[in-house]
């Protein structure tokens, strides 16, 4: 993987230098896909064009980001990174299923098929990065399950934007040459590829777990047949949840939990709405986090990752997946994820990735891919 990253406002200048970048690690070979993570004022169609005429061929996947992490100027925001793929044993394939919000089963069905009508043999890792506003990601992680078959881990990002609070202003995707902003496009690896991934959040469960009793689409109605508030009144008094406490949910006869942020509230019945549905009769926990305990987190899923290597190979490649929850609560501190990154790959492993709108990764299984908040997932690559 070669890896390009610049901070240029105009396009072209940012363009030329992330692929002078490029090449000098390429050494000439060709590369055959692309991961493409830009800020949200990026003319996007213009960017997916010049990549794909810079490198004709090559399979492009990617989004709109909140900021951008990379080997080459660790993390930054209002910034392009590259990540490009060259491999004689690896191939790649990338597809796009659209209308997420009005039927995930039909876009991760598309998704699938239009990235396998390209290759041959059976994927061995998929990388997503979904639309999640105003839909349903769990659903669609689902469907992507049912539609890859087991086996297969699904690790990734969701679209994300520099206006999380506005639900007017889109999240973008990319697939080949074309941007879509209700779209799961995928990268699929196939091939001798060895690879590994570590998960992890920095948060930990407080106080006694309750279930949720009453739930529909985004909203906690009830936990322990109360209103959801009344649970968060105990630890917080009259505050509202904040983000900086979501909810730890448990998987089934299992201490592993991923994590639920609240966003908003309706005082009159009680209820919590979080950034993805919880099941009824989930095991539920408050959770919390100091600064020092979120860069455990970064430290546990970079570690995790490397002891999960397969033995006798090293990592060429990696990518990292953080939240834009993470980012925000950071603040000026954030880059400090991406400097623990090259410190622990060690500086010949090349990375990129991006700040998410919710983190894609099994937690128990690999086939029980989870959609995540609050966390930061790294996977790492090598053939």
């Amino acid at each position: 993987m070669a890896v390009g990253h610049s901070t240029e406002l105009d396009l072209d200048a940012a363009l030329q230098e992330i692929f002078a970048q490029c090449d000098g690690s390429l050494e000439g070979e060709p590369p055959k896909a692309a991961l493409v993570f830009a800020t949200h004022d990026t003319d996007h169609e213009r960017l997916i064009e010049r990549v794909a005429e810079r490198y004709p061929g090559i399979a492009i996947c990617g989004s709109s980001s909140t900021g951008e992490v990379s080997s080459r100027l660790g993390f930054e925001e209002d910034s392009i990174v590259v990540a490009v793929f060259a491999s004689d044993v690896v191939e790649f394939a990338v597809g796009v299923g659209t209308g997420v919000r009005a039927d995930p089963a039909r876009a991760a069905a598309e998704a699938v098929a239009s990235a396998m009508a390209s290759v041959s043999g059976e994927p061995r890792l998929c990388i997503a990065i979904p639309y999640a506003g105003r839909s349903d990601p769990p659903a669609l992680l689902r469907w992507l399950r049912a539609e890859l078959g087991d086996g297969v881990p699904i690790l990734g990002g969701a679209a994300s934007n520099d206006a999380p609070s506005d639900p007017d202003v889109e999240a973008f995707q990319y697939a080949g040459t074309s941007v879509y902003n209700d779209a799961v496009p995928i990268l699929l690896f196939l091939g001798d590829l060895a690879f590994s991934f570590g998960v992890a959040t920095g948060w930990r469960p407080l106080g006694p777990r309750a279930t949720v009793t009453r739930s529909s689409g985004p909203w906690v109605h009830e936990i322990d047949g109360e209103p959801a508030l009344a649970f968060y009144e105990r630890y917080l008094g009259g505050s509202d949840p904040a983000i900086a406490n979501p909810l730890a949910v448990f998987e089934p006869d299992s201490d592993r939990f991923y994590l639920r942020a609240p966003v908003s509230t309706n005082p009159e019945t009680g209820a919590i709405a979080v950034t993805a549905t919880i099941p009824e009769g989930s095991t539920v926990q408050l959770s919390v986090a100091v600064t020092d305990e979120i860069f455990d987190g970064t430290k546990e899923a970079l570690s995790t990752a490397l002891e999960r290597f397969p033995q006798g190979r090293a990592p060429d490649a990696a990518l990292v997946f953080s939240c834009a929850i993470r980012k925000y609560l950071l603040g000026t501190q954030t880059g400090t994820e991406a400097e623990l990154a090259r410190e622990m790959l060690g500086p010949d492993v090349p990375f990129a990735g991006f700040y998410c709108f919710g983190e894609i990764a099994p937690v128990a299984s690999v086939d029980e891919t989870r959609f995540h908040n609050e966390t930061i997932v790294a996977v790492l690559l090598g053939a």
